[in-house]
Order: structure tokens, then C-alpha cells, then sequence
């Protein structure tokens, strides 16, 4: 009996107790605070910040941050992107958002959310007073987006939320960024105090008012307990950065006295927090002045004992010190145990070890600010120089026959500059001038190299794409050193990609690798069935680098690779494509990329490319997700048709081969009936560049790339055949 009375008394002692552990320990013990500090830089942190800002730069993990979103450059979207986890978009009045009795028009807001959503909010809350019109505007995105899904995510799993600040530049101002973080997709912030009451007077502060701290801080301690997701708005550097009448001095001692209350309010802060605690210094937007110099990546620093210091990076960008802002939502939900939503696109951060992590960081920050500043001038100034050589070579051919052999080292100087481009790095030429010269220098000295060494064309098409193939190659398996910074390489402020191959040089890859290869095939015939089986390997190699995941998956280009490779190895083995040949050929497209969205979807989230992530979305939001990735690359090529310079190049080459395929007479029949090998590259090229336009976001781009080394080799033997047919006209004459 005694024996029965203790089994009971244990086992309901057990009962009881696991309930209670099971589900209060993870919200007492886990907390984050994300600190918000507008429109700075590491510049700012580092010139002005006191011994608590220090003290976080030393022992934190620093990442430069991309701030993009769904729609154009403004703050609003990039605070909506945060909470959504997604690329989100701002309405007229979402970043609109107040306490109970808060007024929006001298009506309360809780009447004008009720209004607005037919739902009350409770005393304590912060309502957003145009949550309808976030979804619908998010709704009319070519993605799914979930506005307020980090709050909703983390309500749904019992942890609570709570904003306290503004960054109003009037009494009647109720804008509140940092609530399109915090709130759930009802648009309420469990708790926060963000009222005028936090605010004071003080005249020589932008707007005549600044944050009362002491009042901060206050509402942050009535806050402390409740929630566990806790959002800090300092207000300060906003005010600073949209007042705009102000002298540079007075904007320097503005900045002094904002960066001493904010480093003593932080240090308040870290007395407060513990190892539980996870603390992160946000700027979720830049400055206006930062932006004008093309510095668009911004400061993020994370201080916790579960992620050391050093620099920041994340399964996104698999760049060292660069993250992205959804990045953010997926750490905080992985660092409250929450599995990530598969509308959120970003990877929880990871610290790498870092020597110098703030220099470091400054030499990304000046490397990628250069490049996009610089990025257009040079694109553009290389397809003018493209279409000028174009137009030089059908006057010269036309009126001035006898001089066209001076047209060829332009040609391959134009063959050759984006494999330079893609090299010039390693000689750090962060600066116009020095890039110009090296640019400039090195392209017309190679060019000039190539002519007089390599006479033959064939030789000089085999030297100079196989170069170029092997180039980008090893480039991508050493995990882009140089296509990371390289001016056609892909941009992480404009943040299409960050890692693997760009649509720049995946279309000037296949264009390189399909004629080089037919180059081969046609200049040593003796072993064209080696080369052959060798060329198909390339193929091979070059096409699992496109889908492999780990080089960053790029299936606009597997696609293309495989259309472009396909037929280059029927025709090179059969010498026809017949229909059969092309239904076969889509069949076993279709079958690769099923097994590649299967296999990357399959994958750990952390380890996906986007390959993986459209898989989940597709599961969980069946295949409108598909068509929604569809309609969104046939809108952006349309865009781009229209006004990227790319389209002048791509319409110059095919323009400048349909003219050549008319006149003069006869003379493409001629060079491939002699080089039959070179044609069938030809033909697949075209093939390829057809598919690349089709099946990419920024097609014209890959398209215009790829028909560089298809256009310009078939010039230059134009050149050489219009030669000897002068030479056999005088011979004959004479």
C-alpha cells in the first residue's frame, strides 16, 4: 500500500512539473533586443561611438547588411522586408502605427484600426492602422510574401512582442518603421510604448526635439518582462538624416551628442542582459549621403554567446561579412527554436573568425561601393564600343576593303574584355582612373599579342574562349574570388546573387565553350573523335557546375547550357537535328530538373540554394508559386528589353549577322562550307543565346553576352575570307 501511495505521489509530481518546464522555460530564458540606429555606417559607430559602442564592436560579430526589398529603395520597404522575411513592400499609410489613445488625424487610433480591420486592439498594444493595405499591396507581388510574419510566427509559439520609440520629426507624426517589424499579420505588436511622451524638446536638435533616454529606457524596463522579441527605435539618426538644414559642423555636433546618448542608453542595456539574451544593432536603411556615394550596405553587429565575434555571413550570400535583411527574420526565428516558415528567404547568421573585422568590412564596403558607382559607365562604355567596331567593320567592309585587316585586333580586344574584367582584381583597381588604365592597357596590349602571335583565326578562337571557359571555371570552383568583386561579376547591393556564376558570364561562358570547342573540332579533324568526346566532357563539367547547388544553382543557365550543349553534341556526332533529336532533348531537360528541385528541396533549408527553397514553396503553396517565378522573370526581361543597355548589344550582333547572312554574297556559305564544325557552333550558339533569353530573369543580359564570341568570330573570318577573295582577284587580274 505504502509502495502504491509513493509510485502515485512521484508520478504526479512528474506530471506537474514537465508541463510547467516544458512550456515556460523557453520564454523566460530566451530574449532578443534588436536596437535600431538609422542611417549609419561603421564610419559613425567607430568615430563616435563611447566605450559601450566599443565595447560591442570588439566582442560582437559584424556584417555589412543588403537592404533591399520588393519594391523601390525606400526605408518603409526595407523595414516591411525585416518583418515579412521576404521582399516586401510599404502601402500609402503602413508604416503608420500608434498606442491606444494615439491620435491619426485627431482620432484615436484603436477607432481607426477598428475602422480598418473590424478588430479591437487592447490597451498596451500597437496597432497598425493599415495592415489591409500591406497584405493587398503585398498580394500584387510576383512572389508570396507574408506581411508581420516574423510577429505572427513568433505569437503562434508563445513569445511575445513589443516596440518602444519613435523616430516622429513632429507632435503629430505617428510614423513607426520598426512596427512593420514587430507586428503580427493583424498588424498588432503585443506590447510598447512609441508616443510623444518619449520624445523632448531641445532647439538645437534636428526638428527642435530629441529621445528623452531616461523615458527609453523606462519603457523599456515596463517591457522587460512581458515580451521576448523586444524592437528599440532611437529615433535620432532618422531625425538627423532627413533634416535637411543644417551646416556640415552643425551636423558633426549634432552626431557627437546623438552617438553620447545612444552609447550611454546601450550600456544601461548590456547591464541588463545575459547570455540568454541576444542583442542586435540594426541599421535597417542607410543614410542619404551613404547612398549618394554608393555605399548601400549597412551595419549590423550581433552580441551573444551563441554566435563568437568576428564577421558575419549566412547561407544566402555564403559571403564573408555580407548578409542580407532576411537574414535577421530567419536568425531570430531559429534563435527562438521556430522552424523558418518557407516564405521566409533568408538563413539564420553565422560568425566566421576574423582578423581585423572592421577593416576588413571597409575594404568590401569600398570595394562594392566602386564597382556599383562605376558598373554602368562601364557596361555602357563597352557596348558602345561593341557596336561602334560592329559599325567601323560594315563601313570598312563596304568602302574600304583593303583596310580591313586593321578591324581584327578591335574584334578580339572586344572578345577578350570580359575575360580582363574578370581578372583585373588581382591588380586592385578600386579607383576610375587606375581602372581605366588597366582596363584600357591590358585589353589592347593582349589584342595586339593575339593578332601578331596567332594568325590563324581558328588558333585564335580556341586560345581565347577556351582561355575564357577555364578561366571562369576555375574561378567558380575556388568559390568566385574574383567574380565577387569583379565588374561583371554580380553586385551585393543590388543583391540578384551573391555567389556561383552571373548571368553575365554563364551567357559568355556557353558562348566561349560552344565555339571554342567547335574551333578545336574543326582545326584538328585528324582527332576530331577525341576532341569530340573531350568537348562533350566540357559540356558535362560545365553543366553540373550551372545546377550543382553548392556553386550557387543557376537553372535559367542550366537550361540554356543544356538546349545550347544538346544540340552542339548532335550535330557535332550526327550532323543534323532532327525532331525526334528535339523531343528527346526536352524530355531529358525536363527529367534533370525534376531530380534537381527534388534534390535541393530534400536538403537541409540552411544548405538550399533558391533551387531548394521555390521546392518548399511550391509544397506548401502549390504551383502558383511556380507561375508566380515565371511571371516575374518575363517581367523583368521585359523591363530589361526596355531599358537596359544590353539590348543595343544584343540587337547590334544579330543585327550585324542577318546583314552578313544577306551580304556580301555568298560569303558565310563559303566559310562554312569549309569550317563545317565551326557552323554547327554557330547554329547551337544561336540555339543557346535563344534559350538563355527565354528561360532567364535577366536574359537580354545573358543573351547579349552569349553572342559575343559567336558574333566576333564569325567576323573575323569574314575579314579573312574578303582578304584572300582580293587576293585571288588580283592574282587573276595579274
Amino acid at each position: 500500500m505504502k509502495k502504491s501511495i509513493v509510485l502515485f505521489l512521484i508520478t504526479a509530481i512528474i506530471i506537474l512539473i514537465i508541463p510547467y518546464y516544458g512550456y515556460s522555460a523557453p520564454s523566460q530564458q530566451k530574449k532578443v533586443i534588436m536596437c535600431i540606429l538609422d542611417n549609419i555606417n561603421y564610419e559613425d559607430l567607430t568615430t563616435y561611438g563611447q566605450d559601450n559602442i566599443k565595447y560591442i564592436l570588439e566582442n560582437g560579430a559584424l556584417g555589412l547588411m543588403n537592404t533591399n526589398s520588393g519594391g523601390s529603395n525606400t526605408a518603409a520597404n526595407a523595414y516591411a522586408t525585416i518583418g515579412a522575411g521576404s521582399y516586401a513592400v510599404n502601402s500609402s499609410y503602413g508604416n503608420y502605427a500608434g498606442e491606444y489613445n494615439d491620435l491619426f488625424y485627431n482620432e484615436p487610433i484603436n477607432r481607426v484600426y477598428k475602422r480598418n480591420t473590424g478588430n479591437e486592439m487592447k490597451q498596451g498594444n500597437i496597432a497598425n492602422i493599415d495592415i489591409l493595405g500591406l497584405i493587398r499591396q503585398n498580394e500584387k507581388l510576383n512572389r508570396p510574401v507574408k506581411i508581420g510574419l516574423l510577429g505572427s510566427l513568433l505569437n503562434e509559439h508563445g513569445y511575445k512582442t513589443a516596440l518602444i520609440g519613435n523616430e516622429s520629426t513632429s507632435p503629430d507624426d505617428i510614423t513607426r518603421n520598426a512596427s512593420l517589424i514587430t507586428m503580427g499579420s493583424d498588424g498588432i505588436t503585443n506590447f510598447g510604448k512609441v508616443d510623444q511622451s518619449l520624445l523632448m524638446k531641445d532647439f538645437m536638435s534636428p526638428f527642435g526635439i530629441k529621445t528623452n533616454y531616461d523615458a527609453l529606457y523606462q519603457a523599456y524596463k515596463d517591457v522587460e518582462e512581458k515580451a521576448d522579441f523586444i524592437v528599440i527605435q532611437t529615433g535620432d539618426t532618422y531625425r538627423l538624416n532627413k533634416y535637411m538644414y543644417i551646416s556640415d559642423e552643425r551636423h558633426k555636433e549634432s552626431k557627437i551628442n546623438i552617438f553620447k546618448d545612444v552609447d550611454e542608453f546601450l550600456g544601461e542595456i548590456i547591464k541588463d542582459i545575459d547570455s540568454d539574451t541576444l542583442l542586435m544593432l540594426v541599421t535597417p536603411f542607410p543614410s542619404g549621403d551613404d547612398i549618394a556615394i554608393g555605399k548601400k550596405l549597412t551595419p549590423v553587429i550581433v552580441l551573444n554567446e551563441s554566435i563568437p565575434k568576428g564577421v558575419l555571413t549566412s547561407a544566402t550570400t555564403k559571403r564573408d561579412g555580407i548578409i542580407t535583411n532576411t537574414d535577421l527574420t530567419a536568425h531570430i526565428v531559429d534563435y527562438f527554436g521556430i522552424t523558418k516558415s518557407p516564405f521566409m528567404i533568408g538563413h539564420k547568421l553565422i560568425s566566421k573568425n576574423m582578423d581585423k573585422p572592421l577593416e576588413y568590412l571597409a575594404k568590401i564596403n569600398e570595394i562594392t561601393a566602386f564597382n556599383y558607382k562605376i558598373r554602368s559607365t562601364v557596361v555602357k562604355a563597352y557596348i558602345g564600343c561593341i557596336i561602334a567596331i560592329l559599325l567601323m567593320f560594315l563601313i570598312f567592309i563596304t568602302y574600304f576593303k583593303e583596310h580591313l585587316h586593321y578591324i581584327k585586333p578591335l574584334l578580339i580586344a572586344v572578345l577578350i574584355t570580359p575575360t580582363v574584367l574578370l581578372v583585373l582584381p588581382i591588380l586592385n583597381p578600386w579607383n576610375t582612373t587606375k581602372l581605366a588604365l588597366s582596363l584600357i592597357v591590358s585589353t589592347l596590349t593582349l589584342s595586339l599579342i593575339i593578332t601578331y602571335f596567332l594568325k590563324d583565326n581558328l588558333r585564335i578562337f580556341i586560345v581565347t574562349c577556351l582561355t575564357s571557359t577555364g578561366i571562369i571555371l576555375l574561378d567558380t570552383f575556388l568559390k568566385n574570388p574574383l567574380m565577387k568583386v569583379s565588374i561583371l561579376g554580380y553586385d551585393p547591393i543590388v543583391g540578384a546573387r551573391f555567389y556561383g556564376i552571373g548571368n553575365e558570364y554563364m551567357g559568355f561562358l556557353l558562348g566561349t565553350a560552344i565555339v571554342g570547342t567547335a574551333a578545336l573540332i574543326d582545326r584538328y579533324r585528324n582527332n576530331q573523335n577525341t576532341i569530340k568526346i573531350l568537348s562533350i566532357a566540357t559540356y558535362v563539367v560545365i553543366l553540373l557546375t550551372l545546377m550543382a547547388p553548392t556553386f550557387g544553382t543557376n537553372v535559367g543557365g542550366s537550361m540554356a547550357a543544356f538546349v545550347g550543349f544538346g544540340a552542339a553534341t548532335i550535330l557535332n556526332l550526327k550532323g543534323k537535328i532532327t525532331k525526334k533529336d528535339l523531343i528527346i532533348l526536352a524530355c531529358f531537360l525536363i527529367i534533370g530538373l525534376f531530380v534537381l528541385f527534388i534534390y535541393d528541396g530534400m536538403r537541409p533549408s540552411q544548405l538550399q540554394s533558391h533551387v531548394g527553397q521555390t521546392s518548399s514553396l511550391i509544397k506548401h503553396n502549390s504551383f502558383m508559386a511556380l507561375f508566380q517565378i515565371f511571371w516575374r522573370k518575363l517581367s523583368t526581361n521585359y523591363r530589361l528589353i526596355k531599358y537596359s543597355t544590353w539590348t543595343w548589344a544584343l540587337f547590334a550582333t544579330m543585327a550585324t549577322l542577318g546583314i552578313l547572312f544577306k551580304w556580301p554574297v555568298g560569303i558565310l556559305k563559303e566559310i562554312f562550307r569549309k569550317h563545317n564544325y565551326l557552323y554547327f557552333g554557330f547554329i547551337s550558339g544561336i540555339i543557346g543565346t535563344l534559350a538563355a533569353l527565354a528561360f532567364n530573369d535577366s536574359g537580354v543580359v545573358a543573351a547579349a553576352m552569349f553572342m559575343i564570341p559567336i558574333t566576333i568570330p564569325l567576323i573575323m573570318m569574314c575579314i579573312d575570307e574578303e582578304i584572300a577573295s582580293q587576293k585571288n582577284s588580283s592574282q587573276k587580274q595579274a
